[in-house]
């Protein structure tokens, strides 16, 4: 999803990923042999859910994307993406002018080499993407009415590293990234540091996969020199046909310094393999 701006405080969901590999490859069991599975992550998502607090200052939103991933050899592909979003303007900026904002990226990522586990190096790479690392490039701006009247621009590198655990009890795995965000927006520099923790499980139903999944995220801004966001969300990524997959997710977000503070969600991307 597209993600927020330096001056202006934007909200969007993140596109959860789970490696190069295709869901009709990986070891899907069956549901009802993984419906334990499957209700831990419900439950999880009850948690997340029952966490978020009633509070008037709260914006509901509606979060497209669609992405694009294209193989270039077995360790490296080319990911494209393309969002528009609903922000507001943060704190102390006049009006509190809600606007529409686009955002498109090009991204490479790349499968690093195993070296904590040799065993690896003779595996398919393709289900055993245990690590990797994304580089991109983002452009944002506003669109509508505030395009004349109060212009928003933002560029914006991307720095990425993931690990993940291969199943353990349950069937579950557990993903961790770190990003970077090197942003300049309306021609101000700044940086965000972002760290998640996701929890999903691999099934399969009719023969398609479906990846049930819940994270959690902290954002570090150096504008202010602190932890500023949360994140929680909860959706599934459902394979449509091999090159097809579609991402329902609900997000929850509270931001220390944005109007309004907290969001509720619907995001809804749609994913293209090639």
């Amino acid at each position: 999803m597209a993600e927020g701006g330096a001056l202006l405080r934007r909200y969007t969901g993140l596109n959860p990923y789970r490696g190069f590999e295709s869901l009709s490859l990986r070891h899907t069991p069956s549901v009802s042999a993984a419906r334990r599975g499957a209700i831990a992550c419900i439950a999880a998502a009850a948690l997340v859910g029952a966490a978020v607090p009633a509070a008037a200052e709260t914006s509901g939103q509606f979060w497209p994307e669609l992405d694009g991933y294209f193989s270039l050899s077995e360790r490296t592909r080319l990911y494209l993406m393309a969002t528009a979003s609903h922000a507001e303007q943060v704190q102390g900026q006049s009006g509190g002018v809600s606007r529409q904002d686009m955002q498109v990226g090009v991204h490479l990522d790349v499968t690093l080499a195993p070296t904590f586990r040799p065993d690896l190096a003779k595996g398919d790479w393709q289900r055993n993407r245990y690590l990797w690392m994304r580089i991109g490039y983002r452009y944002g701006r506003s669109l509508g009415e505030l395009e004349t009247s109060d212009p928003y621009r933002e560029h914006r590198g991307i720095f990425e590293l993931t690990g993940r655990t291969p199943p353990l009890a349950g069937s579950l795995e557990y993903v961790s990234r770190f990003r970077w965000d090197a942003r300049e927006v309306n021609d101000v520099d700044s940086n965000r540091y972002r760290l998640r923790l996701q929890i999903e499980k691999s099934l399969s139903h009719e023969g398609r996969g479906v990846v049930p999944f819940v994270n959690a995220e902290a954002f570090y801004d150096t504008r202010y020199d602190a932890w500023i966001r949360e994140r929680y969300q909860a959706g599934v990524e459902i394979q449509l046909n091999p090159s097809w997959r579609l991402e329902p997710a609900l997000t929850y977000q509270s931001d220390s310094r944005a109007t309004p503070a907290r969001i509720n969600a619907l995001g809804l991307t749609l994913k293209y393999f090639h």
